[in-house]
């Protein structure tokens, strides 16, 4: 039990006071983020948006008939991934084998590896779990030399079974199919190989240059779209299994998958698979996903906040934060500063121009800033900034710290 864990060293930004106690006996002092001891910089969720994201993407892939497996690799995170499944989410997505043997000693036993998996040694244990009926795990097939790997790899497995999905990909773009004649081969190859099961087609729109949410952008990622569902159409005769599945969806253009995946004729499972969404942010999905200018009630919450102190203000438009590339992402923006404590957060407007490794640089109002001051951040990109992090306090909207979640990268 994750609750037993006890609070060390080797978790950065916990109160010192905690070191030693076990989690849940540190909950049960009610600890708030500001009062209760926490070292800044500390990385804060949001408890009440992450809740109303993963209710929105539920909702609204039920309204459309879609299911849901979400890209558990941003978060990584055991806990958060539960509320999902709670919530109806199909399967769970991961990056690798490595991740989806986290997950799955977890608890969670049907997961999508979205990608192709070339170790011999993970594929043999995959096709051991899928084998023994106790786990339902599916990887990405793109070439006919992958195939000959996987082949080779469970010659030797009792019982060995394969789910594949066939990645479908673009030119310029990532891994994956570009020629569907390419697919007709690989499929005639595996129909002789009853180990190894078909179970759809996939690809990952948000890899398709140029996409954006205007003109040309777009006119690619439909065409995109609209080959994975030729795919299918190929695809469909070889289908182990109840019926094809259809998957594709980041969190930037899910909108534009579920609007072409529905053209296909067949009886399909079609999966999205977004993973960002759950926590969202404040700079980069914030610019650019379906529900942009939507009412609050309809959009997504950033969740994430990184808390940190003001260590100098060398000069009065300059403040140097305590934080910097080992504790946030800037991979495609910096962290926006939003808030400030004064008795409670409030508003605040700061720039951050640029992050060494330990640093912030903020641009700021002369006299906005006191060397000591408790600044909160917005966050862009989740998936580069829940990794910095092992244990990050679960907050109430009053910052109340109502639980700890894990992180396993």
């Amino acid at each position: 039990m994750l609750e037993a864990d006890l609070i060390s060293v080797f978790h950065k930004g916990m109160p010192i006071a905690a070191q030693g106690t076990s989690i849940s006996d540190f909950l049960a002092t009610k600890p708030n983020l500001f009062t209760a001891g926490f070292q800044f910089p500390i990385m804060a969720l949001r408890d009440s948006a992450l809740e109303h994201n993963i209710k929105r993407m539920a909702d609204y892939c039920k309204s459309l008939g879609f299911e849901l497996a979400p890209h558990v690799k941003t978060p990584m995170a055991p806990q958060i991934a539960k509320r999902q499944i709670d919530a109806g989410a199909w399967a769970l997505t991961v990056a690798n084998f490595s991740q989806a043997s986290m997950m799955y000693a977890s608890g969670f036993t049907r997961l999508i590896i979205g990608n192709e998996v070339m170790e011999p040694t993970s594929i043999a244990e995959i096709a051991k779990i899928n084998g023994s009926g106790a786990g339902e795990i599916i990887f990405y097939i793109d070439s006919l030399a992958g195939l000959k790997i996987a082949q080779s790899a469970i010659e030797k497995v009792p019982n060995a079974k394969l789910n594949v999905f066939m990645e479908i990909g673009a030119v310029g773009g990532r891994a994956g199919i570009r020629d569907l004649e390419l697919l007709k081969v690989i499929l005639a190859e595996i129909a002789k190989d009853d180990r190894i099961y078909v179970r759809g087609v996939s690809g990952f729109e948000g890899a398709v240059p140029g996409g954006d949410r205007a003109g040309e952008g777009i006119d690619k990622l439909r065409t995109f779209l609209r080959h994975i569902v030729a795919a299918a159409r190929i695809a469909a005769p070889y289908i182990r299994g109840d019926k094809i599945i259809i998957s594709a969806g980041g969190s930037s253009y899910f909108d534009y998958v579920a609007e072409e995946f529905a053209k296909y004729e067949g009886d399909a499972h079609r999966i999205l698979r977004s993973g960002g969404y759950v926590s969202h942010d404040h700079v980069h999905y914030e610019g650019l996903y379906p529900f942009m200018g939507l009412p609050d009630s309809d959009r997504f919450y950033p969740a994430l906040e990184l808390w940190a102190r003001a260590l100098s203000v060398p000069e009065p438009d300059l403040a140097i934060l305590n934080f910097g590339k080992r504790d946030a992402g800037n991979d495609l923006d910096e962290p926006l500063p939003i808030l400030k404590l004064e008795g409670k957060p409030q508003p605040f407007n700061g720039k951050i121009k640029g992050l060494n490794d330990q640093h912030a640089f903020m641009n700021i109002t002369p006299g906005s800033v006191a060397v000591g001051d408790i600044i909160g951040c917005g966050i862009s990109h989740p998936c580069t900034n829940f990794d910095k992090w092992r244990l990050m306090p679960l907050v109430n909207d009053d910052y109340d710290v109502i639980d700890l979640v894990h992180t396993h990268f």
